[in-house]
């Protein structure tokens, strides 16, 4: 009865997420093919590298304190005013750093004419500050559909605004402030948003230390994010270092589609299993039946996913991006490997923090960063960007067996070793693809729009009628149950 409940309560927050984060990726992806076509590889490479230290200081700007909100009992009016203090605070001085180091980056990368775009980027990193308690009050309320429409809201009016400024001639410039319209949007919709949560709409307060028991539970949180960064990252860096902005354009978009798996099934459930297991964190037993149902789901998807961007790969970048960024399609195949394992160790995070095992999430982000930088940089020392996208797919399959190792033996304490047997043969069977590759490759000029929607929708038009028809009747057998 109790599996029965939480699974229900898992579900419906599940669903409530991927109704508003579905939403949001069909207008980003559709916001992306428009603006692929606009811009230059080199334009989205300047970009795609100063990006790096704006998400940067965007982590430190919330030092995990969402999820810290998330896990109190209740927060107070003085409380909940002092800590929207404090972020503003901590908002503005991490600006002004930004604006100090920002020229020191963009000389060790050698980018040039970069001074404009550091102001511009540099008021994304405040309202980033500012809007983590209204997100995060909107967050514990399990108020997805209510996000959704914030992010929507923020990725129209900021596509429109990028396009404006791009045809005014901003060229570059149109993108970074597209990057800064979608920030102070959100904010400005979260907050109005946040008046109908349990939490309320934040006010300026003088409890300024309130966020202090939140920095405590965050520290560990904040340290696994600051690791996970620099080790999901430092490609970018070193890539634009050493390879030149054009080439991280390229790369910079192989690794984007290759995380939209991610956020469409990941990152849009995540949200939702924080929340909702967090009730149950004294009864291991049940997050651990509970939590594996949803893992073997997700790397089901995974390998359909990973399997279709494998053998399509052509396909999809000419549709999303046009015929500029097929040079991309290789390391695309070799990435795509890895979306079941991704997939699954992502899903990993909520039930970490649910479990109150920050500081366990915490080393096993100490572990993966070495093994992702260490890939990195033997991938960087080659001079091939195929050997770096193999050596990152082999990263994460260590990086799998070490996180799932700990939350085994020391978050969960069970000691169930069927169950992560067929998780990982699921999540691992997408490598079976590399036995059937073929190396003839089209010549760019041979593709058109039509044939490539009719290519993919040959292969997913079936995958969605053959899901529709068991999800149908999956539910009529529980309602004659």
């Amino acid at each position: 009865m109790l599996m029965s409940k939480i699974n229900k309560e898992l579900n419906k927050g599940i669903l409530h997420s991927l109704i508003g984060k579905y939403s949001l990726y069909l207008l980003q992806i559709t916001s992306l093919s428009i603006l692929a076509r606009l811009f230059t590889p080199e334009d989205f490479g300047t970009l795609a590298a100063l990006q790096v230290l704006i998400l940067f200081f965007q982590l430190l700007a919330t030092s995990g304190l969402a999820p810290a909100v998330i896990h109190q009992e209740s927060i107070s009016a003085n409380q909940r005013d002092g800590i929207f203090t404090a972020t503003l605070i901590i908002g503005v001085s991490l600006t002004l750093f930004f604006i100090y180091l920002m020229p020191l980056l963009a000389g060790w990368l050698n980018l040039t004419n970069v001074n404009l775009l550091t102001y511009v980027l540099a008021l994304n990193v405040f309202f980033s500050a500012i809007a983590m308690l209204p997100l995060a009050s909107l967050q514990k309320d399990t108020k997805f559909i209510i996000i959704g429409k914030a992010e929507i809201y923020a990725e129209i009016i900021a596509l429109m605004v990028c396009i404006l400024f791009y045809f005014i001639g901003l060229g570059v410039v149109a993108l970074a402030i597209k990057l800064l319209i979608t920030p102070v949007a959100r904010f400005v919709f979260y907050y109005r948003f946040s008046a109908t949560t349990e939490i309320g709409k934040a006010k300026l307060g003088l409890h300024i230390a309130s966020i202090l028991p939140l920095l405590v539970i965050a520290k560990f949180q904040l340290g696994f994010n600051i690791l996970n960064f620099f080790s999901r990252n430092l490609d970018t860096l070193l890539v634009t270092k050493y390879f030149g902005v054009t080439i991280v354009g390229f790369y910079e978009k192989t690794y984007q589609i290759m995380r939209y798996p991610l956020q469409l099934f990941t990152f849009a459930i995540n949200p939702a299993l924080q929340p909702v297991l967090t009730k149950y964190k004294n009864q291991p037993d049940i997050i651990f039946s509970a939590y594996y149902q949803l893992a073997y789901k997700l790397a089901v998807l995974g390998i359909v996913t990973a399997s279709i961007i494998f053998w399509y790969s052509d396909d999809i970048i000419f549709i999303l991006f046009g015929s500029q960024w097929l040079a991309v399609s290789e390391l695309l195949k070799i990435l795509a490997l890895s979306i079941p394992i991704q997939m699954v160790l992502s899903s990993t995070g909520g039930v970490y923090q649910a479990m109150g095992a920050t500081k366990e999430m915490f080393y096993c982000g100490v572990f993966s960063s070495i093994v992702n930088v260490t890939a990195i940089l033997f991938g960087i020392y080659t001079g091939e960007m195929t050997v770096l996208c193999i050596s990152l797919v082999v990263a994460f399959i260590i990086n799998y067996f070490q996180c799932f190792y700990v939350l085994h033996y020391c978050v969960f304490k069970i000691k169930r070793l069927k169950s992560f047997i067929l998780l990982s043969f699921f999540s691992l069977f997408s490598l079976v693809n590399l036995a059937f590759e073929s190396n003839y490759e089209p010549p760019p000029d041979s593709f058109s729009l039509v044939n490539s929607i009719y290519n993919l929708g040959n292969v997913l038009l079936p995958i969605v009628v053959v899901a529709i028809v068991a999800f149908v009747l999956n539910r009529k057998i529980k309602l004659k149950i």
